[in-house]
């Protein structure tokens, strides 16, 4: 009987040898993964926190926490035809340089997102919060099921190996 269950024990021992922690900074090493979580902070996604939904990442309209933005950027955003630019619609993205300065930087047990706030002599901080670079909940769940997918498939190869 002991022989009959030897290559079950054997593929048991071979799943559980996954390490879930160097799987997951793997998969936010990737370019995609982090791109997407760029595109799900700033534009890209259509729960897009600053451009498309105009909020920090605890969910605080930008229009709550912080200025307005200035008549000159109005009447600029006006002449490139950009729709947005008013007093609830505020996406942090004038120029866009601060959208590309945004990183994933992956650690051993999850990663952190960073940003360059300074723009002329503001600092984006001092004016919105911190909290402008971050993914709020509903990000959170598709980054979560993004890995879930990711680590099953992992654990599906290993089987099939078997």
């Amino acid at each position: 009987m002991t022989k009959f269950f030897e290559p079950l024990r054997k593929l048991l021992a071979a799943i559980s040898s996954l390490n879930v922690d160097e799987i997951a900074l793997d998969i936010t090493k990737q370019r995609s993964f982090q791109q997407l979580v760029i595109r799900l902070n700033t534009e890209g996604e259509a729960t897009s926190q600053l451009y498309e939904l105009n909020e920090d990442s605890k969910g605080r309209k930008l229009s709550d926490i912080g200025g307005d933005y200035s008549p000159f950027t109005i009447e600029a955003a006006k002449e490139k035809g950009q729709p947005k630019k008013g007093v609830s619609d505020i996406d942090l993205k004038d120029t866009g340089a601060f959208y590309l300065s945004f990183r994933v930087e992956p650690y051993l047990g999850g990663f952190v997102i960073t940003a360059d706030p300074i723009k002329d002599e503001d600092n984006l901080f001092d004016d919105w919060g911190i909290d402008i670079v971050g993914l709020n909940e509903q990000n959170l769940q598709i980054v979560i099921d993004f890995y879930r997918n990711a680590i099953q498939q992992k654990v599906n190869e290993r089987i099939k190996a078997y």
